[in-house]
């Protein structure tokens, strides 16, 4: 049996290469990663879900010790749906940065343009009236968590959102009622992807299952 599976994954609209530089970081002698490639732009959230289901049963997770997983954005909330459906008795960790949780009210305004919903229908399962009810995971030992940010840079951000946001996600959808653990990064929403701290983070997390950092009042 190997020791550790990671498996990482993106948000809406993103693919498999966003998630490299945290493959990178991620990377060590006792774990394989895998960064599942999803349609995460134009397919439903259903069918990526799906996809991810298949992707990562190609790994044979069943063939590790440990299952480690992370999800930047709606990668947090396909992870949850993921860890449900599966429930795999190896998953020990799940780390979600910058995951709208309770919705976006960014995929709320979208969804007022005409056909928005047809040709991203991802924003469908993004809106805030969709995510009423948290997904969380039944797994015995399993941890969980949550990585947010109030870099509020994104002009989106600015224009729509609280000044506790990360450009794209508000702090109080982000939070998560069943984590372990919480942690804030200094990068927004997308460079979260590409920051070195972010990763440290979830490396910290995936070790010790804590980020043994205080969560801000």
């Amino acid at each position: 049996m190997r020791k550790n599976l990671v498996v990482l994954i993106h948000g809406f609209c993103r693919g498999a290469d966003d998630m490299l530089y945290w493959k990178k970081l991620l990377s060590s002698d006792d774990r394989d990663i895998i960064t599942p490639d999803l349609p995460a732009t134009h397919s439903s959230f259903e069918c990526c879900v799906e996809k991810l289901i298949r992707d990562v049963g190609n790994a044979h997770p069943e063939g590790y010790e440990n299952l480690y997983i992370a999800g930047h954005s709606m990668g947090g909330l396909m992870a949850r749906e993921y860890l449900q459906r599966e429930k795999p008795l190896n998953a020990r960790c799940l780390v979600c940065v910058g995951t709208p949780h309770y919705g976006s009210k960014l995929a709320d305004i979208a969804l007022l343009l005409p056909f928005a919903g047809v040709v991203w229908k991802p924003l469908r399962a993004l809106k805030t009236s969709a995510r009423k009810i948290l997904t969380t995971p039944d797994i015995p030992g399993l941890k969980i968590g949550v990585i947010a940010s109030c870099n509020n840079h994104f002009w989106g951000g600015r224009l729509f959102l609280s000044q506790e946001a990360d450009g794209m996600v508000e702090k109080s959808s982000a939070l998560a009622p069943d984590a372990d653990s919480t942690a804030f990064c200094n990068a927004p929403h997308m460079p979260m992807m590409f920051d070195q701290h972010t990763v440290q983070l979830i490396d910290r997390f995936f070790k010790k299952q804590s980020f043994n950092q205080r969560t801000p009042e």
